[in-house]
């Protein structure tokens, strides 16, 4: 039951993990894992504003190669969505 709502609403579980993140009564081993659950969530969509926001809050580190990435991938759609 749980994985049906994560497929239908991925943003809410996206906001939930970084809630816990940020929760103090949260095991640290815990919040390892959802630091990986929410690095491949931004990875899989981009989400560069995301990404550069926990890094400033230092919650994630930051990986310019792939903020580089990040940022190619968004401008190359934009050049795309542009065409159209």
């Amino acid at each position: 039951m749980e994985n049906q709502g994560e497929a239908q609403q991925p943003h809410l579980v996206l906001s939930h993990k970084l809630f816990l993140l940020t929760h103090p009564d949260v095991q640290d081993i815990e919040k390892v894992r959802l630091k990986e659950e929410v690095l491949t969530t931004i990875k899989s969509d981009d989400m560069v504003p995301l990404y550069e926001t926990l890094v400033a809050e230092s919650l994630l580190e930051k990986d310019q190669s792939l903020l580089d990435s990040m940022r190619a991938k968004n401008e190359d759609e934009l050049k795309k969505l542009d065409e159209k």
